[in-house]
């Protein structure tokens, strides 16, 4: 693995941070701290009008608390409403509301992870170091989101105002039953500037996994078909082939004068290599390793705050991004990963580009602006590529331009209204047939009424479109796929309404409520169909209607000091429909992996002797897959697992860098019971973890 690039970004930004670790500071001013709209498990939640409240989840305050610097599918995997579950590739896919995991957009100081070859980010290989809460917005909050931003929105925040105000310091590792480990470091600093404030961040982190438990009592694959998983060649007790190493690293500078004007550069690249745990309902699965995985990004952004103008008062901010991915795909002819079969190289370069403007408008109303673009370049080089080293050349480019204005009619009244245009292209298409410029339109209606004191009604309606990626149209997937360049856009119709009681009484007894109806109709859906010769073909199709609620209660009793009690759930329905046949009562389908019923208890106690313990369940309803050796959809079983954990926090000094120490004892799937991500795929065993982290 080559390593050197990612420590040496990682070093340079704890060279000017690391000698801080000596010195004498008060500790952080915890009045300082941002408060938002909407409490969810510590956090707060920023309102979105006419839809339910962004749930912002503060890493240091999950449910269960995960070892240092997690990875970002873990974290969410404790998140209200996202399904988060493993594909056959080895990737983790996102899914909010029955949305395809192409239709969530995952941002990163305002630009988009999920543009690229894939059109989406894979959450198990973006790290969280130096990265405090992750904010997610389900449904289309704002059309100023940027292209095929239409199912939900991962926002992620490194290097933002609020980010690490004073000098820090963070160290911590982590460990599990199976030797896999974790050792992290970060920290910031505040340097005074003429004018304003430089601060100075940075941060390393290395993973090790020698592959994840098994489930005991596990048939081995979950539906009909298949064999038991005999476990990794090097140890019986972990899952086949799903080791891990990984290095990771950022550094951030960011000024910000005293007039709110801001410049801000991030950097952040990671370096992995890992298996794929084949797949074990399949006769025939992917025997497949990512021998290298790497991935930088440079971010340049800059901001005037808010100004005073002729008409009022406006502001302006810009941001610029470039993405560099190489990935190694090696597959083999069986199980024991000696003889390699065929070999993939991806070399991609994506370059983002986003301007967003705000100015006040009369009665109160505002008036945002946003445009953004893309261009999206990838090198694919096949086995029989290889000698010659001349990669095809694939290319897409998108972007976006749309206006939303916020208008207050009556002091409790709010209503939204925006329009955007998107459009996609394929310049470079290795020879197959090019799309050509494709426009679509969308635009979304929302209000927002504060019926009583803490009591908020919220409605919204939204159209927009989702262009398929450039893997979904021209990929074979090392033979796994025949590739379809006539993939048109879906487009999702959605509406919402629900109820938030999240203030006056509500607040005064640490209590709230949210309930969010929503039906979405997503027309020309691509969907993955099984050809003659077992190869799978994506393809526009079918139309799909999903219906239902979510609800979500959170009680934090202000007399019982840390104790709270979180609940969630999903109840929808989700149908498939194929528009080529008409006249047919019973032409409706359940969707592959997608489960009808979702839902999550916390419990975390009270302060006993200074320690805090967790539990988290979670349940996941019955869903289907499309057997491919059966030719036909078969049903995984409805499952539930749960965590614990016990935190405790010491404190190492008074004053100064280093105070406290905080440890967990943790254990995932408690009573070691077998559920699937999907068909075939299930998640780890019992594993005891241990962590330690020193701020």
């Amino acid at each position: 693995m080559r390593f050197f690039p990612v420590l040496s970004l990682g070093a340079a930004g704890l060279a000017v941070v690391a000698p801080l670790a000596a010195q004498q500071t008060s500790s952080r001013d915890s009045s300082a701290q941002k408060i938002e709209g909407v409490s969810v498990r510590g956090a707060r939640a920023a309102s979105v009008i006419g839809g339910a409240s962004a749930v912002t989840l503060r890493i240091d305050s999950l449910p269960v608390r995960l070892n240092p610097a997690p990875m970002l599918a873990d974290v969410l995997r404790q998140s209200n409403f996202v399904l988060v579950r493993q594909n056959s590739r080895g990737e983790n896919e996102l899914a909010v509301r029955g949305s395809d995991s192409r239709q969530a957009a995952v941002l990163f100081d305002g630009l988009p992870l999920s543009v690229g070859w894939d059109s989406r980010t894979d959450p198990s290989l973006i790290p969280t170091t130096g990265i405090e809460q992750v904010t997610v917005v389900r449904g289309l909050g704002t059309v100023l989101g940027g292209v095929n931003s239409l199912g939900g929105v991962i926002r992620l925040d490194l290097n933002d105002a609020s980010s690490a105000p004073s000098k820090a310091l963070q160290l911590g590792t982590g460990f599990d039953q199976y030797a896999s480990r974790v050792l992290s470091a970060s920290g910031s600093a505040p340097v005074s500037m003429p004018g304003g404030t430089l601060r100075v961040r940075g941060g390393i982190t290395q993973r090790q996994r020698d592959g994840f438990a098994l489930p005991g009592g596990s048939p081995g694959n979950g539906v009909a078909g298949g064999t038991a998983d005999p476990g990794d060649a090097d140890d019986a007790n972990l899952r086949t082939n799903t080791d891990l190493t990984q290095l990771d690293g950022f550094g951030a500078l960011r000024y910000d004068h005293r007039s709110g004007a801001y410049l801000g550069f991030t950097a952040t690249a990671y370096d992995a290599e890992r298996g794929v745990a084949p797949e074990q309902h399949l006769s025939a699965p992917r025997y497949w390793r990512y021998p290298k995985q790497t991935r930088s990004l440079l971010v340049a952004s800059l901001g005037t705050g808010s100004r005073a103008t002729p008409l009022g008062r406006g502001a302006v901010s810009a941001s610029a991004g470039r993405t560099t991915q190489e990935v190694q795909i090696d597959a083999f002819t069986n199980r024991t990963y000696s003889a390699l079969s065929t070999r993939e190289l991806g070399d991609e370069t994506s370059e983002m580009y986003r301007v967003e403007a705000s100015h006040s408008l009369v009665r109160a109303a505002q008036l945002r602006v946003a445009g953004s673009a893309s261009r999206v370049q990838y090198d694919e080089t096949l086995d029989a590529q290889l000698a010659t080293a001349r990669p095809t050349r694939y290319e897409q480019r998108m972007s976006s331009i749309g206006a939303e204005v916020d208008v207050p009619l009556f002091s409790r009244l709010l209503l939204s209204g925006g329009v955007t245009q998107d459009q996609s292209s394929t310049p470079q298409t290795g020879a197959r047939t090019s799309l050509g410029e494709l426009t679509r339109t969308g635009w979304r209606v929302g209000s927002t009424l504060l019926a009583a004191d803490g009591v908020r009604l919220h409605a919204s309606a939204s159209q927009r479109a989702r262009f398929a990626a450039l893997r979904e149209l021209y990929s074979g997937a090392l033979n796994r796929f025949s590739p379809n360049p006539d993939l048109k856009p879906e487009q999702l119709l959605g509406i919402e309404a629900g109820v938030t009681l999240d203030g006056g009484w509500f607040a005064t007894q640490g209590l709230q409520l949210q309930a969010v109806g929503f039906r979405h109709r997503l027309d020309d859906a691509v969907i993955r169909i099984t050809l003659p010769n077992r190869l799978f073909r994506r393809i526009n199709r079918d139309e799909i209607r999903s219906g239902g609620v979510e609800l979500l209660a959170q009680w934090t009793p202000t007399t019982l000091g840390g104790a709270s009690i979180t609940a969630d759930a999903t109840l929808q329905k989700v149908r498939v429909y194929d528009q080529t046949i008409t006249g047919n009562a019973n032409n409706e389908r359940r969707p592959e992996h997608n489960p009808e019923q979702r839902a999550s208890l916390s419990l975390t106690s009270p302060a006993i002797l200074g320690a805090h313990a967790s539990l988290m369940g979670r349940y996941t309803g019955v869903q289907y897959c499309q057997h491919p050796d059966l030719g036909r959809q078969v049903e995984l079983a409805a499952q539930s697992t749960a965590d614990a954990a016990v935190t405790r926090a010491f404190r190492v000094r008074n004053g100064g860098l280093l105070q406290r120490l905080t440890a967990v004892l943790a254990l995932d799937n408690i009573a070691d019971r077998t559920a699937y991500d999907q068909c075939g795929l299930p998640q780890p065993g019992r594993t005891l973890r241990f962590g330690l982290t020193l701020h």
